[in-house]
C-alpha cells in the first residue's frame, strides 16, 4: 500500500458490516499513525414522518445518548489497539451526504472506511446504498469492507 493516510473516517451504524469496517479502520489508522474519526449518523425521522417528528424529540435524544455511549466504547477499543488519536461524532441528518461531505475534522479526510451494506435494507433496494453514494460523491479515497471473512 503506497498511500499514507493521516485522517481516516469510519462510518458506523450498529450493523455487523460497520463493525467490520471499524475494525479495519483501526488497523489502518494504527499502521499509518493516522487520526481516526468515527461517525455515527442518526437519521432524522422527519425525512419519513414529517410533523410526527416533533413528538419524537425524546426518542431522538435517547438514541443520541445510547449512540454516544457506544462511541465511547469504540474510542476506547481504538486507543487500546494502538491508535494514537480518536475523535467521535454523533450527528443528525442524512447518512449518505454527511459521510460523503464530512467536514467536522480540522484536517481533510483522506480515507473513508465503510461497510458494503448497513442497517437500511429498504433504502438499498429502493434508492441505492449509502456506500454507493459515498463512493460516487466524496473526494476522499474509499475502502469498502466486505462481510466475507
Amino acid at each position: 500500500m503506497g498511500e499514507s493516510y493521516k485522517n481516516i473516517l469510519v462510518a458506523v451504524d450498529g450493523s455487523d458490516q460497520s463493525e467490520k469496517a471499524f475494525q479495519e479502520a483501526v488497523k489502518i489508522a494504527k499502521r499509518n499513525g493516522a487520526t481516526l474519526h468515527i461517525l455515527s449518523v442518526i437519521e432524522e425521522m422527519g425525512n419519513y414522518f414529517g410533523e410526527l417528528t416533533m413528538s419524537m424529540g425524546t426518542l431522538m435524544e435517547d438514541l443520541r445518548t445510547r449512540e454516544e455511549e457506544e462511541m465511547k466504547k469504540r474510542e476506547s477499543k481504538a486507543l487500546e489497539k494502538g491508535v494514537s488519536q480518536v475523535f467521535t461524532y454523533v450527528m443528525y441528518g442524512y447518512p449518505k451526504t454527511l459521510i460523503a461531505d464530512f467536514t467536522e475534522s480540522k484536517e481533510p479526510i483522506d480515507l473513508i472506511v465503510i461497510g458494503r451494506t448497513g442497517l437500511n435494507g429498504f433504502e438499498r433496494l429502493m434508492v441505492g446504498s449509502t456506500t454507493s453514494y459515498v463512493v460516487n460523491h466524496t473526494k476522499a479515497n474509499v475502502l469498502v469492507v466486505n462481510n466475507v471473512v
